[in-house]
């Protein structure tokens, strides 16, 4: 019990599992994944433009990680599947104050007249931010934000309608399959032994669970699945 409690604190802090940087060398593998060569956040543009961020720039300054998300939705009248770029190194839950960038207009007395010319979020230190909480902000913003008033670089409005739940594609280069393992793991809870020794893939997975069992995860819970998926990345 106690030399698996140490193998699972092992894996989550070694300096052997720490995220490789993502730097402008990586983006021809990116793009081959699908990451957009160019996008902007999700927000209220009223009175203001987007700021329309290139593949080369988020890659500029290095992110620990970055996310491809993809949302079903109505785009003009079209039903359609967009995808979003997440960068960790990007507050994109700012509010519009700190978003402001290239300010226009008069101040005249104790009138303020400026107005901000695009939103573009600000860049952030994100040495400390661990992966999970980085998704979980990917997903919340994603999903609870609202566009308005949403113009692409030549001024055309995109007119956004009935979204749906964002979903995450990659982090980095990997394939995010949380919601596939956990599935995994929930059906092999059910099978018969028999059933269960027939597959290897199974094996594993019953290895990895009684792991995360002997730590005091719940079967068939989120947490549970993400101890099976945690182990399950550490093993590839």
């Amino acid at each position: 019990m106690f030399r698996i409690i140490f193998i699972f604190i092992v894996f989550l802090s070694s300096p052997s599992f720490a995220e490789k940087r993502l730097g402008p060398d990586d983006y021809k593998e990116l793009v081959n994944l699908g990451y957009n060569k160019k996008d902007a956040y999700a927000d209220d543009y009223s009175k203001t433009k987007a700021y329309w961020f290139k593949l080369e720039e988020h890659l500029e300054i290095k992110p620990k990680y970055l996310a491809l998300l993809s949302q079903k939705m109505t785009v003009n009248g079209k039903e359609t599947v967009n995808q979003h770029i997440y960068n960790s190194k990007h507050h994109f839950f700012g509010d519009k104050k700190s978003k402001c960038v290239g300010k226009k207009g008069l101040i005249v007395g104790p009138l303020n007249l400026q107005k901000c010319n695009y939103l573009k979020p600000k860049i952030v230190d994100d040495a400390d931010l661990p992966k999970d909480t980085f998704i979980n902000m990917a997903l919340d913003h994603c999903n609870e934000t609202k566009v308005k008033n949403l113009k692409t670089e030549d001024g055309n409005e995109l007119k956004i309608s009935d979204t749906k739940k964002c979903s995450i594609k990659f982090i980095n280069f990997s394939k995010y399959e949380f919601a596939k393992v956990l599935k995994e793991v929930g059906k092999d809870i059910d099978r018969p032994k028999k059933e269960k020794s027939k597959s290897s893939k199974n094996v594993n997975l019953d290895k990895y669970k009684k792991q995360c069992e002997d730590l005091g995860f719940k079967p068939k819970t989120e947490k549970f699945g993400e101890c099976v998926l945690r182990l399950l990345e550490a093993a590839n």
